[in-house]
């Protein structure tokens, strides 16, 4: 019988094309498995390793929305958070959420009317859309003077017209925000807005009078006018100008109209370029990463398109996913080459949980990763606000994550000593012949302990039926390799294809190193 052995060399290539073809790089799915880490955190060097992660929730009971904005400002260590419920929170630089302010005013700190639309820092306020309506919070820099003043768009301080409540499309049961603020290189913030089926673009300047920020300093409302039937769901910068993303599809299950893209100097009348259209119906979210233009679109019940804007009218996808739905405005974030966002998954698992794409090191090759599996664990969940505050070592990049499911909201972060829930499934080995697997020989990244909890499975045909191998743990084995032999695969038996799935489920972690080694005999059908 001819013999045929499979080398596992490298997961730096993320996830594969298809469920049936991958490259040596490549691999069909996975949960919370991250080689941009090292392989323990004592390390110093990227591993390229299959390491798993785990994140824990620092959040209480108070979270009671979707977080949908997590903000950071220069004047103190706190950052906040914006929910779906019209509620602003806080943690301070410890990561450790806070129970009052500098003026002992308890969080959550309740907007009337809030509904987390926009959020942004800017000028030694947060500035925090409600409805029909923007209220600030601050000053910043006032210690216990700090304080909420609720519709200052309309009131005293701006004196402008309200803001249009317009119902966009829903994520996982949250609207799509209708009011996601930007603050750009002229010192102004830029405003997304609809005015009678027509998508507008404000503009909020202020200036010091007493403190930074007091003082309007000719705010605009309706700046920029789109299109009618353009709704416009973020905004970025593009060296000076600004670049805009809109949908015409008001409907989660009706595709009404391609969503698009336009470019505006800030100061002429209209923009200058646009529409650029997308492949989708919805684009929810941009980035701007080292002056590229990062673009999130899909659909509002599956998939995620990431790509790139090259100019002109042109646009190049750089991955697509066809789970989850695409980000919000709020969910997406960058550190080094690499971008972050949120999602969900139900294969090979259900989660809510980040992709990434990219390395902190430009020089690995980019890929489609999930780093992260959040603690959610209801039905509808969804990561809906991420950012990378902690300026922890880079050697571990860490993401503070905001999730939603239908029972619990909550704030997770990176944890050393949090339970795993990482899989990982290889490609497919398409042998298209009867064949039996004899051996399978795997290098750990640690010796084994007695925390340590790593089943295998072989999936077979299709994945139409499996087998569970011995547990990799300290009773069952010992040292830093493992090797399964004919007496734990004598029904790995298949007849067209397989895989290898690997799932933790411990608090010790166990990295796996490359390549591993699985060897097959072929026989005639």
């Amino acid at each position: 019988m001819p013999q045929k052995t499979i080398l596992i060399e490298s997961i730096l290539g993320g996830y594969g094309q298809t469920q049936y073809q991958s490259s040596q790089t490549t691999f069909n799915s996975s949960i919370a498995i991250d080689p941009d880490l090292p392989l323990v955190p004592t390390d110093i060097r990227t591993s390229g390793a299959m390491v798993p992660v785990a994140y824990s929730k620092f959040s209480g009971t108070e979270i009671t929305g979707f977080p949908l904005w997590i903000i950071s400002q220069i004047k103190t260590e706190n950052s906040f958070i914006y929910t779906s419920d019209g509620k602003l929170h806080s943690f301070n630089n410890s990561i450790v959420m806070r129970t009052t302010d500098e003026a002992s005013t308890a969080f959550p700190i309740t907007i009337t009317g809030g509904n987390g639309t926009g959020a942004v820092y800017y000028n030694n306020f947060i500035y925090l859309a409600e409805g029909t309506d923007i209220s600030q919070y601050g000053g910043m820099s006032t210690g216990a003077s700090i304080a909420k003043t609720e519709n200052v768009w309309t009131g005293a301080k701006f004196g402008l017209t309200a803001l249009t409540n317009t119902t966009y499309p829903s994520l996982k049961g949250v609207a799509i925000p209708n009011h996601a603020m930007h603050h750009h290189a002229d010192n102004a913030v830029y405003i997304c807005d609809v005015v009678n089926g027509q998508g507008v673009i404000h503009k909020l300047k202020t200036k010091r009078t007493t403190i930074e920020g007091d003082t309007n300093d000719a705010s605009v409302f309706n700046a920029l006018d789109l299109p009618f039937g353009y709704f416009p769901t973020d905004i970025e910068s593009f060296g000076t100008d600004l670049i805009i993303s809109a949908i015409q599809t008001s409907s989660s299950s009706i595709n009404q109209g391609k969503a698009a893209l336009f470019l505006w100097d800030t100061i002429s009348d209209s923009f200058y370029r646009g529409p650029i259209f997308l492949p989708d119906p919805l684009v929810t979210a941009l980035l701007n990463v080292n002056g590229n233009i990062y673009i999130f679109s899909g659909n509002a019940s599956n998939g995620c398109r990431l790509s790139i804007y090259e100019g002109g009218f042109a646009v190049r996808d750089l991955v697509f996913f066809e789970e989850g739905v695409p980000p919000f405005a709020g969910a997406v974030d960058a550190l080094g080459s690499r971008l972050v966002w949120g999602g969900s998954t139900t294969y090979p698992i259900t989660t809510a949980s980040v992709f990434s794409y990219g390395s902190k090191d430009s020089r690995i090759p980019s890929g489609l990763h999930n780093i992260v599996n959040s603690t959610a664990a209801s039905t509808n969940r969804n990561i809906s606000a991420l950012k990378y505050i902690q300026q922890a070592s880079n050697i571990i990049p860490r993401v503070i994550v905001g999730w939603g499911d239908d029972t619990n909201k909550g704030l997770d972060k990176f944890s050393e000593t949090g339970t795993l829930s990482s899989v990982w499934r290889s490609g497919m080995f398409n042998i298209n012949s009867r064949f039996k697997i004899n051996s399978i020989r795997i290098p750990l990244g640690a010796t084994l302990s007695a925390g340590h909890n790593l089943t295998v499975k072989i999936l077979l045909d299709d994945l139409s039926s499996n087998i569970t191998l011995p547990v990799i743990n300290s009773t069952n084995f010992s040292g830093r390799k493992v090797s399964f032999k004919q007496s734990d695969l004598a029904s790995a038996v298949g007849v067209n294809n397989f895989l290898i799935e690997f799932s933790w489920s411990s608090t010790t972690q166990l990295p796996i190193l490359l390549p591993i080694q699985i060897n097959i005999n072929i026989e005639e059908d």
